[in-house]
This record gives structure tokens, C-alpha cells and sequence, in this order.
């Protein structure tokens, strides 16, 4: 009997029409009439054949030969489990999945199996997305569609009896199914030749177990769903499923404790999302677990208790934990992989959130090279996950179940291991910089010793940069901690010094010494206090907050008498006396300065701070109302620091800020302009940030709001690229009143209210 091209092409060219008349008539596509006739859909469903038939006016004998010979034969396997009823989101895995099976029988792929290998972690919705999509192709594979669990995160089935499985299913007696492995293979693909068959291969244990299970003519397809990275697939689409997108987490949590309860309790429904982690298989569980009638906040309450979580979301041996275990204990069943799975141990003790290879090889006791192999394994099977080259995650409900166990002793050795190892970084920078004389007699050259591999001071500030969050909490949980964690604390705040500076990490810098300055006494460790409470004072100064920055300096000076270092001295006088200067107690900053002009007359290791001890001297006048007596010192400053083209830069600029703020704007434009030119020839963006900041403001206070406008967009642009949250927030600021003054009120507005956002984000307030 011929099939339902044959027919279909017999009966169109009985009509006289044409695919697109046809289609017409059928209220079905060209496409649809097209591969129907190619034999790409020997099955179509009845209603297809129903309009066809009709389109056709056929006789009733014909329509019984076409409805025949669309139906499936009843030895065609279906074996595909029922799709669930809550599937949501997904789009772009659907549609990369859904598009390259449809592609099964095109002629560009011909030649080939298609073959699709999605991996995750366990819960995370593989087999719930390999079957929902299987169902979307259905008439896509007209000779069946099967289904085998290959239970490798379990009881791996060995090759030989899953195939044994696919031949039952594919027609042949129990009798016929060869004992060899190569035979078998043989046979199954001799069994699948000649048909479309969808064959999704459920939880596979490793490449090896699922090669001989993939069909081996093209027209037909595998999708195989593993917790492994299968890498070893020759020609296979890899597709790693990752958790839900909050929205998607919502809708499925809606899916499942119905809608209206997730849209009333929106901030509950959010908390129990983030709570299970996003993840589909917790989700499921936690939305068991509301009873009927029941705020949903009460199920966010209970899951709110990390101690209790994982019970919350046990369901029996499928639960959360019984899914992660399972890949933690096939891990160690493997002798090369035990050391992976000690790893994971460790690595859950790390905070939340990103960290990187150096830290987790710290962490681990480890070289850089073994723990990025130990971490590459995790990773392969999915416990683990490495967002960015070196930088590392766990999900938090994985984090929870390796961190079950542990003692309090082990915490605190991972910890310590971490603090030094930022030890490490922070003096290393110390070190490549050149060190300051009065940290040099009080560290210890050990302390950089874990990254003296490190040779480029920009590749440790980088490192640093992208962990300068994480150093903070570090900071503040350790001087609440031993009195050796409070040691280290105040060791690496100090060590910021090089740091927070040299990437305008002014919060930072402030908060991590803020913390150190709680556990440092000045009768008992006076050099740790100096040391801390200056840098302090330098970076409060740095963010507006003069009156507190001179107090911290106040205390850093008084420090630095009883230790009886001159220059440290003179350095804090100079620095209180411009933090007083700004915070307009202009005869106190007269006093220090004038201190230290004394000093530096008389101690000659103090003398190249005489530059910086005349520019203060000119900012004291200028503030003071006496802006006749501001340009002397400054050119006795400049000239001073000639060959120091760094240093010309800066005192520029805040010579240049001084005058403007003092009514000579005029006068301070040349001197900024000359700051900008030689800052440009040493690509010191975030100086160059400053300086165009100033030099927009100086043309502001004159009139020239067109040239203001060019400066501080550049000004801008490198604060926003660089992350320079406090130099945005004063440019934004200067900026909005620029196109207030050019008439242009809503960018104006705009630019005023995005700075007063940014101060907020960061915790401060706009300076008076």
C-alpha cells in the first residue's frame, strides 16, 4: 500500500492543483503540504488528513486510503514519558533544542546523527526540558520516540544491557538480542536504520555509556541529558541548563501554589524563589510544603532558617539533598576523583558568592595548578560552577549540603587560610609599588610570600579589584573573631594602602579601616593605630567627610608622637592640616602646618614632604580669605616636584581646586589644563577623572557651560567604565547643573537625581 506522500502527490495531481492551492484549500501551510510530500512527516495527526481530504474532495474509498496510511504502525515505539503540566520558561533552550531536532531530515544534514548533550546540575529541570521539547517534535520522528534512564548518578546500566532495552523496544525478540557488545551495537543500529526516532538517553554516567546507544544513520536523533560534561561526543550540541531566572521561578512557583497566592505575597513568593535557589526541582517541593489556606509567608519564614532548609526541601529519597549527594558520592567511587570530592568539602566553607583559583587554592592548601584541575572536575560534574576564567560559584543549596558536617574548627581554618591570602595580595602590591618607610619597619616580608609568583603590581590590583567586596566582609567578621584573626585585620588594612589609593576604592579603603580601627589601641600597639587611623583619615577625606577624617588624623598624629618618627609626623600634620582646611578650621590647619614646615626645617628625612607642606599652606590662605597669598606657596610647590611628573599632576589639581574654590577660577583653568595634559601622556585614568571634573566646574563658575559640558562627559565616561562610584556622583552632579545653566532642564534633572541615587546606592551623602 503506498504511503502518505505517494498518495497525497497521486491525488493533488488528480486535482489539478498546485502545493500552494492545495494549502489554501487545507488551511495548512505550503511548508506542511511540502515535507509531507517529501516524506519528512509520513504520520500527519487526523484533523491534517481531515482538512486534506476534504481540500481534496475526495471519495470515500480514497479518504480510507489516506487516513490508513497516516496512521502510525502499532509496533512503533512511543516510549516518552508524559510531559509535566507546569513547564515554564526555557525559551532559549527550547528553541535551540527544538530547532536543531527539526534539522533531522534536511538535506544539509543528511549525512549525520544529531545529537544534543544537555548537563546541569541535579534538579535543575534536564530531563523535564529533554521531555517537554521531545513532545514539541513529535511529528518530527513519525517511527517513535523512546525513552531510557540510564541511572548513572545511581546504578549506571552497563551498555550492553541498555542496549538490550532499545532493541526490546525496537521490535526484536528477547531471542535475537546479541551477548556482544560490538554485535549489539551493530544490530540496534540495524534495527534504527531507514527510520526517524527520536532516543533521549536520561541521566547518562559517561561518554563511553551512551556512545554505543546513538543511532547511527542520519534521520534519526539522541538527546542525552547527563549531570557530567560529556565533552568526549564527537559532533554533539552541548547545552548546559542552568537555574531559572526569578521570573521564571515565580511563574513556576505560581504553577505550582496557584497565581493569585504568588501575586498577592509577591515579596514572600521572591523570598521562598531565592531561597530554594531557583531551582526547579526545589521549587517543586517547597510549594508541596504550603499548606492549604496558609500565607505564603509562613513557607518564607520557615526557609528563611539556612539550619533547616534542607529539610524543608527533602521529599523522600528525590529530595534536594538526596539529588546533590548523589553527585558528591559518585565523585568518590571513583579513586581519581576522592580528592575532588574532599575539595568540595572545603570549597563549601567559602563565602557566598564568586571566588577565585588563588583563593580557593589557599583555601585547599594546594598549588594554583592542582586546584584549578580539582576545580575543572567539580565543574565537569556540574557541583560547581566557573562563570569567568579562575572565578568560581556554588549554588547555595549545594554550598548547604557540603558544608553539612563541618565543624566550627574547620571554618575557622578556611578562614584564616583566606585572610592571608588577601594578606598575601595586599602586601605584594606593597612590595611592587615600592614601600612606604613607616609600614616597611613594621611588616614582615613573609606576608607576601603566597604571591610572589605575581611579578606586575597591575595584575594584583586587578585581583584585587574584583574581590574588593568580599575583602571588606572578610575585614569585619575578623576583628570580631580570634585575637589572631584581629591581628591579620588590621595587617591587611594597612596593606590597603597601595591598594585603595591606586584604584580610588575610597569606600573600601574607609570601611576596612574603620573595622581595624576598632580593635587597635594606641597604648598598647601605637604603630598599628598610627598606621590605621591615617589611612583612615585619608580615605574619609577622600569621601567628603572632612571633620571625621580630621579626627582620625588628630589620632594618627598623636600616635606618631609617642612613636618618635619625624616624617610619619610631619606627613599627618601636613594631611590634618588640609582635612581642617576643608572642613573650614583653617587656624587649627594653620597650627599643623606650620608644625610641620618646622619639622621639615629641621629633619632632613622629612624634607621631600616640603612640596606638599606648601601646597596645604596655599589652600590654608585662599580658605582663610587671603587669596593674594595662595600663588607663592603653590609655585614654591610645584617647583619643587618638577621631576616627579605623577606628583606635579596631583598638586596641580589641587592647586587648581583651591583657587576656583576661592573666586579665582580664571587663574585655576591653566594651572588644571596643565594637569590634564600631563596626566593624558601617563594614561592615569582615574586622575584624569578628577582633573577633567575640576576643570569642568572652573569653567562652569565662568560662564563657559559649552566647554564644561565636553569635560565632564568625558569625565564621565571614565568614572562609569572604571567603576569610580564617588567621581560619578560629583560629575553627575556637575553635569546636571551644566545643562541647567544651557537651558536644558530635563537632562539637567536627569543627571542631579542619578548622582543623588548613586550616594545612596553607597551609603553617603552629598558633599555641602
Amino acid at each position: 500500500m503506498s504511503g502518505v506522500p505517494e498518495l497525497l502527490r497521486r491525488y493533488r495531481a488528480e486535482a489539478g492543483l498546485t502545493q500552494e492551492q492545495l494549502a489554501e484549500r487545507a488551511g495548512l501551510s505550503v511548508e506542511a503540504i511540502r515535507t509531507l510530500e517529501i516524506g519528512r512527516r509520513r504520520y500527519p495527526r487526523a484533523l491534517t488528513v481531515s482538512s486534506l481530504a476534504n481540500a481534496l474532495q475526495l471519495a470515500d474509498d480514497d479518504r480510507d486510503l489516506l487516513e490508513q496510511a497516516a496512521r502510525r504502525p502499532t509496533e512503533t515505539p512511543d516510549r516518552l514519558p508524559t510531559g509535566v503540566t507546569d513547564f515554564v520558561g526555557r525559551t532559549e533552550p527550547v528553541r535551540t533544542l527544538t530547532e536543531l531536532l527539526r534539522r533531522t531530515g534536511q538535506p544539509a544534514h543528511a549525512t549525520s546523527v544529531v545529537i544534543s548533550a544537555v548537563t546541569g546540575m541535579g534538579g535543575v529541570g534536564k530531563t523535564t526540558l529533554a521531555v517537554h521539547v521531545g513532545h514539541l517534535v513529535e511529528d518530527e520522528f513519525p517511527d517513535g520516540r523512546i525513552y531510557l534512564n540510564l541511572r548513572g548518578e545511581t546504578e549506571p546500566i552497563p551498555p550492553l544491557q541498555a542496549l538490550a532495552a532499545l532493541l526490546r523496544t525496537l521490535g526484536v525478540p528477547a531471542q535475537e538480542i546479541p551477548d556482544d557488545l560490538a554485535v549489539a551495537t551493530a544490530r540496534y543500529r540495524t534495527a534504527i536504520a531507514g527510520r526517524r526516532v527520536l532516543v533521549v538517553l536520561d541521566d547518562a554516567a559517561t561518554a563511553d555509556q551512551v556512545a554505543p546507544l546513538i543511532p547511527g544513520t542520519s534521520g534519526s536523533a539522541a538527546v542525552i541529558t547527563s549531570r557530567r560534561l560529556l565533552d568526549e561526543l564527537a559532533g554533539a550540541l552541548h547545552l548546559r541548563l542552568d537555574v531559572l531566572s526569578d521570573d521564571e521561578a515565580l511563574q513556576l512557583l505560581g504553577e505550582v501554589i496557584g497565581a493569585a497566592l504568588v501575586a498577592a505575597e509577591p515579596e514572600a513568593a521572591l523570598t521562598v524563589v531565592h531561597a530554594c535557589g531557583n531551582l526547579p526541582l526545589a521549587l517543586r517541593i517547597a510549594g508541596t510544603r504550603l499548606s492549604a489556606g496558609r500565607p505564603l509567608q509562613e513557607l518564607a519564614d520557615r526557609l528563611a532558617d539556612v539550619s533547616t532548609r534542607l529539610g524543608e526541601l527533602a521529599d523522600g529519597e528525590t529530595g534536594v539533598r538526596a539529588s546533590i549527594v548523589l553527585s558528591i558520592d559518585d565523585l568518590r567511587s571513583v579513586a581519581a576523583d576522592r580528592d575532588a570530592a574532599d575539595a568540595f568539602g572545603v570549597l563549601a566553607l567559602l563565602d557566598p558568592g564568586e571566588f577565585p583559583l588563588r583563593v580557593a587554592a589557599a583555601a585547599l592548601g594546594r598549588t594554583l595548578d592542582d586546584t584549578e584541575e580539582l576545580l575543572d572536575r567539580l565543574v565537569d560534574v556540574h557541583l560547581l560552577e566557573a562563570p569567568t576564567l579562575h572565578r568560581y560559584r556554588l549554588h547555595d543549596l549545594v554550598r548547604a549540603v557540603g558544608r553539612e558536617g563541618a565543624s566550627a574548627q574547620d571554618q575557622r581554618l578556611v578562614g584564616e587560610r583566606v585572610l592571608r591570602c588577601y594578606l598575601a595580595m595586599l602586601w605584594r602590591a606593597d612590595e611592587l609599588a615600592g614601600e612606604a618607610p613607616m609600614s616597611a619597619a613594621w611588616r614582615d616580608a613573609a606576608w607576601a610570600q603566597e604571591a610572589r609568583d605575581l611579578t606586575e603590581l597591575e595584575e594584583v590590583l586587578d585581583w584585587l579589584d574584583a574581590d574588593r567586596t568580599t575583602l571588606v566582609e572578610l575585614v569585619r567578621r575578623a576583628v570580631r573573631g580570634t585575637a589572631e584573626d584581629r591581628q591579620l585585620a588590621v595587617r591587611i588594612a594597612v596593606g590597603m594602602n597601595v591598594f585603595g589609593p591606586a584604584r580610588q576604592r575610597w569606600l573600601e579603603w574607609r570601611d576596612v579601616n574603620r573595622a581595624a580601627a576598632e580593635v587597635v589601641e594606641l597604648g598598647t600597639d601605637p604603630v598599628s593605630a598610627a598606621l590605621v587611623r591615617f589611612d583612615l583619615g585619608l580615605a574619609l577625606g577622600e569621601l567628603d567627610d572632612f571633620s571625621a577624617a580630621a579626627d582620625q588624623l588628630a589620632l594618627a598624629t598623636d600616635a606618631a608622637r609617642l612613636i618618635g618618627q619625624p616624617r610619619f609626623l610631619t606627613s599627618s600634620l601636613v594631611n590634618l592640616a588640609h582635612m581642617l582646611e576643608q572642613a573650614d578650621r583653617t587656624p587649627e590647619g594653620f597650627r599643623s602646618v606650620h608644625e610641620a614646615l618646622e619639622l621639615i626645617a629641621r629633619e632632613p628625612e622629612a624634607a621631600d614632604l616640603g612640596a606638599w607642606a606648601q601646597l596645604t599652606l596655599g589652600m590654608l590662605y585662599g580658605r582663610n580669605g587671603e587669596p593674594e597669598r595662595q600663588l607663592e606657596p603653590f609655585e614654591r610647590a610645584i617647583a619643587l616636584v618638577q621631576d616627579d611628573v605623577h606628583v606635579l599632576c596631583r598638586m596641580r589639581i589641587s592647586a587648581g581646586s583651591s583657587l576656583r574654590e576661592c573666586g579665582q577660577a580664571a587663574a585655576a583653568i591653566p594651572v588644571l589644563l596643565a594637569a590634564v595634559d600631563g596626566i593624558r601622556e601617563h594614561d592615569r585614568w582615574g586622575v584624569l577623572a578628577e582633573a577633567l571634573c575640576e576643570l569642568g566646574a572652573a569653567y562652569g563658575d565662568l560662564g563657559r557651560h559649552t566647554d564644561a559640558l565636553a569635560v565632564y562627559l568625558e569625565s564621565l565616561d571614565i568614572a562609569v567604565s572604571r567603576e569610580l562610584w564617588h567621581r560619578e556622583a560629583h560629575v553627575r552632579t556637575g553635569l546636571g547643573h551644566t545643562y541647567l545653566a544651557l537651558g536644558r532642564s530635563a537632562e539637567g534633572r536627569k543627571q542631579l537625581t542619578l548622582a543623588e541615587e548613586v550616594y545612596a546606592a553607597h551609603g553617603t551623602t552629598p558633599p555641602a
